[in-house]
């Protein structure tokens, strides 16, 4: 009980009923890890409203749905719940509000992401560097242009998993952010009804074609990989986000970080390997080459059962006429393993590095 009282909020919970049409309660709220709690006539909890799983997970519903027929059973939190064991409740079912209930299944309140985020706040773990935990897919910052269609976009939701999408120009500079939760109200769009004609598919048809840049948002919160997790979570607090768009010194989008990364941090199953790095002289030319180098390595090691921790050190001659990387792999048994290397192609350098690093780990 003395970490759910930290974190329990009793008031000012977004509830509704089952007969409640699902735009009426979609509309209630926030962002697509957002909840409405959902009580019978009895006072009794049936589920959640999420817009993760009426929308992005599912395409059956229109507005017009009962809120009954569209529930979602999240997780319970108990009292006695660690919050190490919350968040990974909270990360596994996509839902930032869970209900937290006694040993006798009644319900006493919710929990929320933006409570555990403030509690993280003075934590020796805020102080890390916020690039330390940038969000990538398979590496890859996924984008769209200011011009590919929204169905492009739908299908990247899908296809990846996420809720949010960068938007660049054709130079691969930051022009805004695409969030699946802005384009509920054209997917919820109420299907044909008889005898109207198929005016209803050829609006959601027309939609689906239109240029992206029609729905982003375009004052998007930016970091640069060397702040601190704690000037982020100020920031998501304060401006009530729910990500930030790392950028380098070009507005290239190098990564994102949500709230869900920054809360990964506090499950004993996610909790980050160090990848400490040092670099001597390096060009800004070659800055995009390392960068993707380092984020290499650290996505490796994240999956590695081998190794706990990566000391990087890059160091490149004033005249660029040769580079060398150190790379010292701390094993979870045994002596670390060492890897020197140097060249003066850097490209060529740096995949030899990561050939050895993918079979050492």
């Amino acid at each position: 009980m003395k970490h759910i009282k930290k974190i329990l909020k009793t008031e000012g919970i977004i509830k509704a009923h089952p007969n409640d049409t699902l735009s009426s309660v979609l509309s209630k709220l926030t962002s697509s890890h957002d909840a409405a709690f959902i009580f019978d006539d009895k006072n009794v909890f049936q589920g959640v409203i999420n817009p993760y799983y009426t929308l992005i997970k599912s395409s059956s519903y229109d507005g017009s749905t009962k809120v009954e027929h569209a529930l979602f059973h999240p997780p319970h939190v108990k009292e006695e719940d660690t919050i190490g064991r919350i968040v990974q409740l909270m990360n596994e079912s996509k839902i930032h509000y869970l209900p937290v209930f006694n040993n006798k299944d009644i319900f006493l309140g919710i929990t929320s992401a933006r409570r555990i985020l403030k509690y993280m706040q003075n934590m020796d773990l805020s102080k890390a560097t916020i690039g330390s935990i940038a969000h990538t897919q398979k590496g890859l910052v996924i984008t769209v242009l200011p011009l590919d269609p929204v169905s492009k976009a739908q299908k990247l939701f899908k296809d990846y998993k996420t809720s949010k999408i960068v938007m660049v120009d054709k130079n691969n500079k930051l022009k805004g952010i695409v969030s699946h939760y802005d384009l509920i109200p054209y997917l919820m769009a109420p299907a044909n009804k008889p005898h109207r004609g198929d005016r209803g598919e050829k609006s959601k048809a027309s939609f689906r074609e239109t240029p992206v840049k029609n729905y982003a948002k375009t004052t998007v919160l930016t970091m640069s990989k060397n702040q601190m997790i704690s000037d982020a979570i100020e920031k998501i607090l304060t401006l009530e986000i729910g990500s930030i768009i790392l950028i380098d010194t070009e507005d290239h989008p190098i990564g994102t970080v949500t709230t869900r990364d920054i809360l990964d941090l506090l499950r004993p199953d996610k909790r980050k390997k160090k990848v400490i790095v040092s670099t001597k002289h390096l060009s800004k030319k070659y800055q995009v080459t390392f960068d993707g180098f380092v984020r290499y390595v650290t996505q490796h090691l994240q999956t590695s059962e081998v190794a706990n921790e990566i000391n990087l050190i890059f160091n490149e001659e004033k005249n660029g006429s040769l580079f060398e990387v150190r790379v010292h792999i701390i094993m979870a048994k045994g002596d670390p393993v060492v890897i020197v290397k140097s060249g003066k192609d850097i490209s060529k350098l740096l995949q030899d590095v990561k050939d050895v690093v993918r079979r050492e780990l």
